[in-house]
């Protein structure tokens, strides 16, 4: 009798273990509050040395900015993502980065290149707003030279409406 419960118990086990869940790949096009919350946490969590944000270096790690379509206007919702790039930068002032500008297919190649550069200048004086000087940023803009050519649909056109935050500028 005891082999039998121990079987089901780990039949049942195995079974919730191989249980499925959907895959959401919302995340890939928006940062999600927890990430925001998780920012604006490693934001105010710094010692004298500002040595406490290395622990949420993952935050650091997310380096895109998402803009509405035909808009250059910073949504609020990414202040605190810029907040943690900032506080990084002023306590490395050796560091540089590039924001690079995108926007998706749709509309002529010159509107889309002057759109992705007014994109950058808007999280660039968001970063200026922040302390950082402008000898750490550089803004370009690609337009829609990397914008998802074969896919015309919404969710595509979201992704590609970006300025991308790249360290490692010389």
């Amino acid at each position: 009798m005891k082999a039998n419960t121990w079987k089901i118990i780990a039949l049942a086990l195995v079974l919730s273990a191989c249980k499925s869940t959907p895959t959401d790949l919302s995340h890939t096009a928006n940062p999600t509050s927890k990430q925001e919350v998780a920012a604006e946490h490693a934001v105010s969590d710094t010692d004298d040395a500002g040595r406490a944000y290395k622990i949420y270096g993952a935050y650091l790690s997310n380096r895109q900015i998402y803009f509405d379509y035909d808009s250059d206007t910073l949504n609020p919702k990414y202040k605190n993502l810029i907040a943690v790039h900032a506080k990084y930068l002023l306590n490395h002032p050796q560091s540089k980065i590039s924001l690079q500008g995108h926007s998706d297919e749709r509309g002529k190649g010159d509107y889309n290149k002057d759109l992705g550069l007014r994109r950058a200048v808007a999280v660039k004086n968001a970063f200026n707003a922040q302390g950082v000087k402008n000898a750490q940023l550089e803004t370009i803009s690609y337009g829609n030279e990397f914008a998802s050519r074969d896919c015309p649909d919404e969710h595509c056109h979201k992704i590609d409406r970006r300025v991308d935050i790249n360290y490692g500028v010389k």
